[in-house]
């Protein structure tokens, strides 16, 4: 067992919104690959590893990481990944089109334990960003 099982535990079973540039509507990612026929990534860069950062900090990186997506894919929407109770909330991004290979080298970059990703039928996987398992959710 890994430092990170535990936490790829949480990643499982946390929720995932993404919010709609054209609307501003906050729409499930499942719903919109099926409806799209796309693949997406969702990425963060708060809180690296299991270190937790200030608030500051935290929107800092997710700035830089947003650059960073922006330009390279020109479909970045705002997510957020929450626990089902609400006690928890990490704002993110969503990209479309992005390969599972490259949201998972730029979010080790960013120093991320994993990432979700969705496949065209909507299936959520959470995938790990250091060597080990990864499951679909």
């Amino acid at each position: 067992m890994s430092d990170t099982d535990p936490l790829l535990a949480v990643y499982e079973g946390a929720l995932v919104t993404a919010q709609d540039p054209a609307n501003g509507e906050w729409v499930d990612p499942s719903f919109e690959c099926l409806a799209r026929t796309d693949v997406a990534a969702v990425l963060t860069a708060y809180n690296p590893g299991s270190e937790r950062r200030s608030w500051a900090q935290n929107e800092a990186a997710n700035a830089q990481l947003r650059d960073v997506l922006q330009a390279a894919y020109t479909d970045v929407w705002h997510a957020d990944g929450f626990s089902p109770d609400g006690t928890w909330r990490e704002p993110g991004w969503l990209v479309w089109g992005m390969p599972v290979d490259v949201a998972v080298a730029i979010a080790a970059d960013f120093r991320q334990i994993a990432i979700y990703y969705y496949d065209t039928h909507g299936v959520r996987s959470v995938v790990a960003c250091s060597p080990g398992d990864a499951s679909t959710a």
